[in-house]
């Protein structure tokens, strides 16, 4: 009797609890115009209601029942934009990022592990950080000598102190910083099968693992249940990575159609990050940035090739911006933009940001889509987006888990 009184007393104080009551009751988009990106037409004047941080139902029926409402009066809807490589290091950049109304991101390496902070953060119920995958520290053939210094991995993990020296990792080495990553339960592990072309002391088409050092390392990650990114821009490099069994190239910009006819075999996805090669100078460019112009934009025209060749072979390509979301640096609406100017449609470009992404980065059981019982992250724009594609810079309503974090009147 004591026990029913309790839970009776305990129901009667929630339901008077007005953020109780706020937080249970729905919340009810009419009149939405909604882009479902795996379909090829957009369903108008449509109800969509949200409850507890899922899509309950999309219908062209008005909903009856209680709870807060808003009339989007023939705004357009997408799913909550995906970003598959970003470099997110501070709570400010991951608020800029879903500001844009890119609710999920995927991170492809952040110092002392802040991309796991970052999701650690959203899984707590934190509506102004996105969903974040993190990767924390690449694998790399030289950790001491790799720029940006990444030497930190050495603080968050003393016990690798012995690969705190100029040299190569070795297959040993490699598997156990992905076990090292492993531990703070990255989703993802990330590898360089290439040197970078942002510095000019590499080159992109020179080898950074060897193909022992990266069949380790994949091998381990696969043995853990965690996917790949290979950093690479080769064919040899690419092969290598494909043939190991990553899930995704990044950059890739030197592939030729052998090498993407491999990844399509392979069912490896294409994330091109266009837009990283096609920053232009301005006076405050430092020397560095003006003597690897010539390198970039050869970069740009190549991975604009490889991206129209992966359309016409049938490779899956993705978006991703390699960038960090601090101010004034590209989003992932400049990576759709790149990609549709590359010979991808608007509605493909869109899905490489949505469904296509939320497939290469295996959660298209939550996110991608609008369907109910799939996670509420929206985007809402005033104009359509696949008649415009510059109409993605300006969202008037941003739901991220089924709470509004920007809304413009």
């Amino acid at each position: 009797m004591k026990v029913r009184l309790s839970m009776i007393l305990l129901l009667l104080v929630f339901i008077s609890n007005p953020a109780f009551a706020q937080e249970s009751l729905p919340l009810i988009l009419a009149h939405a115009n909604v882009i479902n990106p795996a379909d090829d037409a957009p369903w108008l004047d449509q109800t969509i209601v949200l409850q507890a941080g899922k899509i309950q139902s999309i219908s062209s029926f008005p909903a009856t029942l209680p709870g807060e409402r808003m009339d989007l009066r023939g705004a357009w809807v997408l799913p909550g934009l995906i970003d598959a490589h970003v470099h997110l290091l501070n709570i400010a950049a991951a608020r800029r990022m879903l500001s844009c109304g890119i609710t999920t991101g995927r991170s492809m390496f952040a110092w002392n592990y802040a991309d796991v902070g970052l999701r650690e953060l959203r899984k707590r119920g934190d509506a102004d950080i996105p969903t974040i995958l993190a990767s924390g520290y690449p694998v790399l053939a030289d950790l001491v000598r790799f720029k940006p210094d990444i030497t930190a991995i050495f603080l968050d993990h003393p016990v690798l102190d012995d690969l705190r020296r100029p040299g190569r990792i070795g297959p040993d080495g490699a598997r156990r910083i992905v076990r090292a990553n492993a531990e703070r339960q990255v989703e993802w592990i990330k590898i360089f099968a290439n040197e970078r072309a942002g510095i000019l002391e590499t080159e992109p088409g020179t080898r950074n693992l060897n193909d022992e050092e990266l069949k380790a390392a994949v091998e381990e990650a696969t043995r853990l249940g965690l996917p790949v990114a290979a950093h690479a821009y080769s064919d040899e490099g690419v092969t290598a990575a494909v043939n190991a069994g990553v899930r995704t190239i990044e950059h890739g910009s030197l592939i030729t159609e052998p090498t993407l006819k491999l990844m399509r075999k392979r069912g490896t996805y294409f994330v091109p990050t266009l837009y990283g090669f096609s920053v232009a100078l301005t006076p405050d460019s430092t020397p560095e940035e003006r003597s690897l112009q010539p390198r970039i934009e050869m970069l740009l025209k190549c991975g604009r090739q490889a991206v129209a060749t992966a359309r016409r072979i049938g490779v899956p390509v993705v978006a991703g911006t390699d960038t960090g979301y601090e101010e004034k640096e590209p989003t992932v609406i400049d990576e759709i933009r790149q990609l549709a100017s590359a010979g991808l449609s608007n509605l493909e470009a869109i899905r490489a940001a949505t469904s296509l992404s939320a497939e290469c980065l295996a959660i298209s059981s939550a996110k991608g889509a609008l369907k109910p019982g799939w996670d509420a992250d929206l985007v809402v724009y005033k104009d359509n987006p696949l008649k415009d594609l510059s109409v993605l810079r300006e969202p008037i309503l941003v739901i991220n888990g089924g709470k509004v974090f920007l809304r413009k009147e």
